[in-house]
């Protein structure tokens, strides 16, 4: 009733108004003209609802009315297959792609299926540019399609077997960035970045560097120590370098670094770092930081350099994955590289490459990659 006592005149209702009221009738909730004897809440909740059922019909409409824009961002169905031992995806187009999403979380399309077998695409090289190169856009950059690796020659200097493995493509491609700062910090362009690598395998990280634009690499086939003893050791910006594994190797290339006065960049086994000599060496060698690969790196021992693979030895099932440009693959040790002697405005610079993390100490590295 009106304040005057009279009957006011019942309210025209739409459509939309009346669809509201019976379906507030059907769930026992009280009609419109009964909000006032409701508590607030109720009245605002009641309000609430009426925006969301305007929202959802009108995301209807839109989505009647472009029906691809709705389904833009649905991922196809996928299928896991294994080709080589390694696991790929594919979708019904044929698209391969990564068993592995990016850091986004996003499909990495690495090819084509052609129902049989994966065709990789092709992977042009990344051409960085002298002005903004970081390691975390060049830890993304791919090595160029590879030609077989040459036949090892016999070594000039006694070497154990089991040390003959050369370090991956991708683990060169993490740290190129960093080459890059390096190179800026020093005035020098990075095809004039000179890299020293004092262990001899096969000669691969003078073609990986050089795919990737470092292309001035000393990585010859002679003894590290008995280069050190007759003091002829190269001139060199940067040591970089996975040493081998075995024996006192670890140690001595550490002492070296210590006393270098230059910038170093190691591939270490994730045990090297619990040793006891590395906590002696930590005074003098200062590592800076820590790049870990969350990706396991693999190695590549190349084609008839150990026996004990090629004549279906005790190490033959392990190393099962053949390349014709890297070798027989492997993984004995989780590893990472550790880097220290750069200059402080070069060190602050650094960032983590895509895949990687970035630590600034052992502590900070995941006790399942330290201690693994």
């Amino acid at each position: 009733r009106t304040m005057a006592g009279k009957k006011s005149k019942p309210k025209a209702f739409g459509k939309e108004e009346r669809e509201v009221q019976q379906e507030r009738r059907e769930a026992n909730l009280p009609s419109r003209g009964e909000h006032a004897v409701q508590q607030n809440g109720e009245s605002i909740r009641v309000g609430v609802e009426k925006r969301s059922r305007k929202k959802r019909k009108k995301q209807k409409k839109t989505a009647e009315a472009h029906p691809s824009d709705s389904n833009s961002e649905e991922e196809p169905e996928l299928t896991g297959f294994v080709q080589e031992g390694e696991l790929y995806l594919r979708d019904p187009s044929g698209t391969v792609y990564s068993s592995e999403r990016n850091d986004r979380g996003k499909l990495i399309a690495l090819g084509t299926w052609d129902g049989q077998a994966f065709i990789p695409m092709p992977k042009p090289l990344n051409e960085p540019s002298t002005d903004e190169v970081d390691n975390t856009r060049a830890g993304t950059s791919s090595v160029a399609a590879m030609p077989p690796h040459e036949p090892p020659k016999p070594l000039a200097f006694v070497a154990d077997e089991q040390d003959h493995c050369e370090t991956a493509p991708e683990a060169y491609a993490h740290i190129a960035g960093l080459l890059h700062q390096l190179s800026r910090h020093l005035a020098v362009d990075a095809a004039s970045l000179s890299v020293y690598d004092p262990y001899f395998c096969n000669g691969a990280v003078k073609r990986h560097l050089a795919a990737l634009g470092f292309p001035r690499v000393y990585n010859e086939n002679e003894d590290f120590y008995s280069v050190q003893a007759s003091k002829a050791v190269p001139l060199y910006d940067i040591l970089l370098t996975n040493p081998p594994y075995s024996g006192p190797h670890p140690e001595l290339l550490l002492d070296f670094c210590a006393g270098s006065r230059r910038p170093w960049l190691l591939l270490m086994p994730n045990w090297v770092y619990s040793r006891p000599f590395y906590s002696d060496f930590m005074a003098t060698l200062r590592p800076q930081f820590y790049i870990v690969p969350r990706k396991r790196y693999y190695y590549w021992t190349p084609k008839g350099r150990r026996t004990d693979v090629l004549s279906g030895g005790a190490k033959a099932k392990t190393h099962g994955h053949t390349n014709a440009a890297l070798g027989a693959r492997t993984s004995p040790f989780i590893s990472f590289w550790v880097g220290g002697g750069f200059p402080p405005k070069v060190a602050a610079k650094i960032r983590a490459p895509d895949a990687c993390m970035l630590c600034k100490s052992l502590r900070e590295i995941p006790p399942v990659v330290r201690n693994g």
